[in-house]
């Protein structure tokens, strides 16, 4: 993974994910999008951040 300029500062911090709704025609058509906007939280983890401090939050 590249340089993320990750600081302990941030580290102290909570992250929240924002996951956009999709149609289920958009997500039969974009899987590859969906797929992405999870693996946010994965890489908020491989930065440092601690797994409980990642709040995953969907709007409808």
């Amino acid at each position: 993974m590249p340089d993320l300029k990750v600081t302990a500062d941030h580290l102290r911090r909570d992250a929240y994910l924002y996951i956009r709704q999709s149609t289920l025609r958009q997500v039969a058509e974009n899987g590859e999008s969906t797929q992405r906007q999870y693996g946010l939280r994965d890489r908020a983890i491989a930065a440092g951040c601690p797994p409980n401090a990642s709040t995953l939050s969907t709007a409808t």
